[in-house]
Formats: structure tokens, sequence, C-alpha cells
């Protein structure tokens, strides 16, 4: 499997967590938002992605490109253009040892499972085996959408880095992310992968979420994610924890240079999202529309 398969994949799941009710105005609907205030030189950006999408429906405006063109530096949650960075994830995406997971599936999902890995790769569990599920899912989901052809919001700021030579740098690493899979139980997540494929309306569900982002309401997001019940359960470590990890970085960034951060949507909303986080740590942050 290529690098920019892998690095556009592997982030799927960390799309939008939200376990918090928050509202605000359908005119302050945005996946971008201007952060200034509190003695900042320079603004710097805040905006949300979704780490899979059609590529017919991907997102690019002149108010993204804008804020980018004002930015010095692009910080991603990962930082997917450092090599090692990149294999680190290959191999955290492995069980250890190589070991092989599908016989810990229950038989129905594993057949289906295979089935459709067979179809779409050209072999099966036999090999994929040895991911662990949440690079199985993404391998998933990647086939189960409507579109020949994914796009990705982070390898596109990777590819804008490159080409006007800005720093990049991620909040946290793939190891870390990795590792948060770690603390839910290995059979949960086993179930949740077998649902994508047994479950018809996974997809359907899947599209109402990028409906929402396409229509740039992180409101609508956090009701549609809060619902699963991996994030009722695990949302603190997942959201909650992270975004305060991520607010002194994120100051000392927009600090030290007018910054273009981008991270999950999901990341953005609620009362322990970053939007709010910033402003209780006293800047101002507005929607661009």
């Amino acid at each position: 499997m290529n690098k920019k398969l892998i690095s556009a994949l592997i982030l799927v799941f960390f799309q939008a967590y939200s376990l918090t009710a928050w509202s605000q105005s359908a005119a302050d609907n945005s996946l971008l938002w201007k952060i200034s205030g509190n003695e900042l030189s320079e603004d710097s950006y805040l905006f949300g992605t979704i780490h899979i999408i059609c590529q017919d429906q991907f997102k690019m405006d002149e108010r993204i490109l804008g804020a980018l063109e004002s930015s010095e530096k692009i910080v991603l949650e990962i930082n997917l253009s450092d090599p090692n960075e990149l294999m680190a994830m290959q191999r955290i995406s492995m069980n250890e040892n190589f070991a092989n997971i599908q016989d810990a599936f229950e038989e129905n999902q594993r057949e289906a499972i295979d089935a459709f890995l067979v179809e779409h790769y050209g072999v099966g569990l036999q090999q994929f085996g040895v991911f662990k599920p949440f690079a199985l899912s993404s391998l998933i989901l990647v086939k189960i959408l409507p579109c020949e052809e994914v796009g990705s919001y982070e390898m596109f700021f990777v590819e804008k880095a490159n080409e006007k030579s800005m720093p990049m740098m991620g909040l946290e690493s793939g190891e870390f992310q990795a590792g948060l899979f770690d603390k839910i139980p290995l059979q949960q997540q086993l179930d949740d992968l077998g649902k994508m494929v047994t479950d018809p309306e996974s997809l359907k569900e899947f599209e109402e979420l990028v409906q929402a982002y396409l229509e740039e309401d992180i409101d609508r997001l956090y009701t549609l994610i809060s619902q699963a019940d991996i994030f009722q359960e695990f949302g603190d470590i997942l959201l909650e924890e992270r975004n305060r990890n991520w607010i002194p970085i994120i100051e000392a960034l927009i600090r030290e240079q007018p910054t273009f951060i981008a991270v999950g949507s999901g990341h953005l909303a609620s009362e322990i999202g970053l939007i709010h986080l910033l402003r209780e740590a006293g800047y101002t942050v507005e929607p661009i529309n």
C-alpha cells in the first residue's frame, strides 16, 4: 500500500468527536475561523477538515486559500510531510508481531469482511488481518464511498506546504493517535468494523455526515457523531483531552507567526471544542463565511 493512501486514510476515525451540547446561530456555520486578539500581532486561522471525502465533493474556496496565503506555517493533527512520521504510521497500523485478528471476529462479520476485501483488493483477512481495526476500517470505508476517486484535505495541505516551502508541524504524533485505540476494547472495535460491512445504515450515516460537512454545519456534525456508542464511552480520550492538550501548543504557535491550523471538524464545536477553549483563553474566534 502506498504512503499517500495510508496517510490519507488512517486518520478517518478522528474526524469529529463531540459529546457536549453547544449551539450557535446558523449565520455562524463555518469550517474556517479567524483567531485574533489577546495581543496577537497577526491573525491565525482554524479550519475543520473531513479526513476522507469523494473528490467531487472536495470543498476548497477563496476563503480557505486566502487564509493559507496569509499564513506562514501549516499545522495538522499529525505532520504528514515528515517521512519518519509516515513510516511510523505504517508500522503502528499493524498488530504486534503481525498477529492476525481474523479469528477474533464473529463468524458472519468475518465472512462479510473477508468477501468485501477480496472483492475490492484481491486479498482478504488472511493478509489484511495483520492490520489493526482502525486501519482496516479506513481500507473498508474508502471502498464503501460512492465514488472512484477520494480526496484528502490533509494531503492537499501537505502539497500546499511543499509548493510554497512553508514549514509544517503536527499537534501530536501518529503513534499517540493509534495508541488511543489501545484503550478501547478490541471486541468493541471489531464489532464496529463488522457493522460497516453488514449494516446498510453505515453508508447512509456517513453520507449524512458528509452533507453536514458540506453545509459547514458543525453543530449538526456534533449531533450525528455524538450518537455513536464508542464516543459516548470514550469521547474524553478521543476528543476532550486532546483538545485541551492542543490549546497551549496552538497558543505558542500563533504568538510566534500567523498559522493555519487544520484539524478534524468535530474538534471545533462544543464547550470542550477548540473554538470555545480559545475564547476562554482570551482570543477572539470568528467565523469566516
